[in-house]
């Protein structure tokens, strides 16, 4: 293969029937491409039938595969297709996404007129392929911004201004080898990388997307999106990112623009975990974390942001401590929750209690019940419970004391 100008860059790992679907949808966007280009396709070792699929695939595009010997890792695997393509112009393809071809070229042809550009992001489109419906854009500006070549106060007031997560781009192949990308655990890599660029050539900030994250893709198959999973944790990382591009602005910025970028940064952090509280919530995860994370907001001052009611979270905080705490659960058989309780606090309970649950009206009905954890709502008479060493009684107002609004 002689040098092409774009490399679509996929790295891949048992993903055989969304890799098929990917290079299908690949060989349509790129039919009319102008450019000279090759896609790249790192296999990490996959053990489904990746080799087959791309073996399917190499007569209908200019295909290039390395099998890896053994698994890298993801960033491993992603470092390795990014550094080793081949063309003049790099892209990274998720192997369950999507790319447009006509908006790739219009970004290729800018950076083509304009070599101080050295990298080119835009925001991503949603699209439900079951349902064949689009779902907007991750995120939404409404101009492009050029950011001259080390200007990074620049280039966080445009990340602030219109939300960017700077995660989806082309890039010049010579930019990205002095940078060498790496993806490191204390701080967002997206703004880390942003920062990097921006030392070596212009950014391009560009409103309209060449990119499709692929939300539904079979029908009744649902598959882990590493996006969706890292906004229900990474709003520390996300707050290192953007300060580390701060941290590069240096002595361009003076103390009272510092402070107001670290304002901003706040806010910014404030709307990352008001989506992470709607994530965890959706998705059923540890009620006392959850409530933690939440009371963030009302430490910031934000908790107007809260999707759920603090009250809601606090309820669910307390029942989930007495659900799961070991100290609380040692030694015991069999939850009894004694007095009046709504059915969706007894359905909040059996889905997490790992024993029996028994709801008495009063102490008394207890009777010879062992090995207890006794959970007394608020009005609760137990002037009759057994005192035994194997009965540990919990008050609703105790955890709501624990848990405060």
């Amino acid at each position: 293969m002689s040098q092409p100008l774009v490399s679509f860059c996929v790295p891949t790992f048992n993903r055989g029937r969304y890799l098929d679907s990917l290079l299908g949808m690949l060989a349509q966007q790129l039919a009319g491409f102008p450019y000279s280009y090759e896609v790249f396709v790192s296999d990490n070792a996959s053990t489904d039938d990746t080799p087959e699929v791309l073996a399917r695939h190499q007569a209908l595009l200019p295909l290039r595969c390395v099998r890896q010997t053994s698994n890298r890792g993801g960033p491993g695997n992603w470092q390795y297709v990014m550094a080793n393509a081949l063309g003049t112009y790099l892209i990274y393809v998720g192997d369950d996404d999507a790319i447009l071809g006509d908006q790739v070229a219009a970004t290729v042809a800018r950076m083509e007129a304009d070599p101080r550009i050295g990298i080119a992001y835009a925001p991503w489109m949603l699209f439900d392929l079951v349902r064949d419906q689009p779902q907007g854009q991750f995120y939404r500006q409404d101009c492009d911004l050029l950011i001259e070549q080390a200007d990074h106060a620049a280039l966080l007031d445009g990340l602030l201004r219109f939300n960017v997560f700077p995660e989806i781009y082309v890039c010049r192949s010579d930019t990205l080898r002095k940078v060498m990308p790496r993806i490191h655990e204390q701080a967002f890599y997206a703004f880390v990388h942003a920062a990097e660029f921006a030392q070596h050539g212009a950014v391009l900030l560009q409103k309209d997307p060449f990119y499709v994250s692929i939300t539904n893709y079979f029908p009744g198959e649902q598959r882990a999106q590493a996006g969706s999973t890292e906004a229900e944790y990474a709003w520390d990382r996300y707050r290192a990112g953007l300060e580390y591009v701060l941290g590069r602005a240096g002595s361009s910025v003076t103390p009272e623009q510092r402070l107001v970028f670290a304002q901003r940064i706040q806010h910014l952090i404030a709307q990352r975990i008001s989506v992470a509280v709607r994530l965890r919530h959706v998705h059923d995860r540890d009620p006392v974390e959850t409530y933690y994370l939440a009371y963030r907001l009302k430490a910031m001052g934000e908790d107007r942001m809260l999707p759920i009611p603090m009250a809601q979270l606090r309820g669910q905080a307390a029942l989930g401590f007495l659900a799961s705490d070991p100290e609380l659960n040692r030694d015991v058989s069999q939850l009894i929750c004694v007095g009046q309780f709504q059915p969706d606090v007894l359905e909040f309970l059996r889905r997490r209690v790992p024993h029996p649950i028994r709801v008495e009206a009063d102490a008394e009905s207890i009777g010879d019940a062992r090995d207890a954890l006794v959970f007394a709502g608020n009005g609760a008479r137990l002037s009759g419970l057994p005192q035994r060493g194997d009965l540990r009684v919990v008050h609703e107002r105790e955890l709501l004391q624990k848990f405060p609004g």
